[in-house]
């Protein structure tokens, strides 16, 4: 908005400043003076008299100051300080148009200067803007990212807890079903005990069955042998 504001003001400047020019009077170069009008180049004369004496030459827009005037005659000094009498006819007091525009080309160009001046800093004010964009642009996206960011890693961070929460559980719930199993298996390991004794103890008994019967069985054939004997 402020980079149109110095264009829009550029463009009425220089008309502005011209009407401005135009309408202000313009300074004398003396307190009192004439000027020779234009396009004529007249005679300074030693009298007020058309037939005297010429001293010098006057020309279109040559200012003369004035030491004494008379109905048709002015007494004058020359700018290069000849003194004389010229027609007052050939005089006026104001300021030659020339002049006017010199003055006028004069305050133009500064006044261009100036709005060169304005053009190259809305120019740079353009581009320091545009650098301006691009880093409120470059920061506005890496706010969103770390926005971005900060809400993965609460959300992270809340998931991690959930997860650490269930990993306890599950370790904790772990760490029991390990002491249930080396309960059980310790007790296994006692019954596995148990049960070799019984099977010795049941292995032993039948060993000994088998002796009893055997010595039995060896009795009665014995007794079987010496009966037959006695036949």
């Amino acid at each position: 908005m402020k980079n149109k504001s110095i264009v829009n003001y550029t463009h009425v400047l220089i008309p502005f400043l011209v009407l401005v020019s135009w309408l202000l009077p313009a300074p004398l170069v003396h307190a009192k003076g004439l000027y020779v009008r234009d396009w004529i180049t007249i005679s300074v004369r030693s009298a007020p008299d058309a037939n005297s004496r010429i001293i010098g030459l006057a020309n279109t827009n040559d200012y003369l100051e004035v030491l004494e005037e008379q109905t048709d005659w002015v007494k004058v000094k020359t700018s290069d300080g000849k003194i004389g009498w010229v027609q007052t006819r050939y005089l006026t007091d104001k300021t030659p148009k020339t002049f006017i525009i010199d003055q006028l080309n004069e305050k133009v160009n500064t006044q261009s200067e100036k709005i060169r001046g304005l053009l190259k800093e809305n120019k740079q004010l353009r581009k320091t803007n545009q650098g301006l964009q691009y880093k409120v642009s470059v920061l506005t996206n890496q706010v969103k990212k770390l926005n971005q960011a900060y809400d993965d890693l609460k959300n992270s961070s809340s998931k991690y807890l959930e997860l650490k929460s269930a990993y306890d559980k599950v370790l904790n719930e772990q760490k029991l079903k390990a002491e249930e199993f080396n309960r059980l298996k310790s007790e296994n390991k006692k019954l596995r005990t148990s049960d070799r004794l019984i099977f010795t103890l049941i292995g032993g008994t039948f060993i000994i069955i088998g002796l009893i019967i055997g010595i039995v069985l060896q009795s009665l054939r014995m007794k079987q042998r010496k009966a037959g004997y006695k036949f």
